[in-house]
């Protein structure tokens, strides 16, 4: 069997891997392995930039509930994280069915910081 993912898992099974655990994916778009399918690369870009956003929101929630302690645009930050892990839902069923979704403003994203 050739093996076209890091971990050596279908590439079904990596990619629900990576959108749940999407610091996984931001590790694993530094590989640079050959055998690796430019699908894969993908999700793990796209899971990565998905990381990379819920961390600067996930600081700045932190920095505003310290310092101001603004509600408002915490709850709106909680929403814009369960609107990324809805759509990493949706990710993860297209690629069950052998589809490639992008996710609107992050693949553009992944693909300017991976190019």
């Amino acid at each position: 069997m050739k093996k076209t993912t890091v971990t050596g898992l279908e590439e079904k099974w990596e990619v629900l891997l990576v959108y749940i655990f999407t610091l996984l994916g931001f590790i694993f778009a530094f590989m640079k392995y050959d055998y690796l399918s430019e699908n894969i690369k993908f999700h793990y870009k796209q899971a990565g930039a998905i990381w990379i956003i819920n961390m600067g929101l996930n600081l700045i929630q932190v920095i505003l509930n310290f310092s101001i302690g603004f509600v408002t645009i915490s709850t709106m930050i909680t929403l814009v994280s369960l609107i990324l892990f809805i759509f990493s839902i949706i990710t993860i069923v297209k690629a069950f069915n052998n589809e490639k979704y992008e996710i609107p403003v992050i693949s553009d994203l992944a693909k300017s910081i991976w190019k």
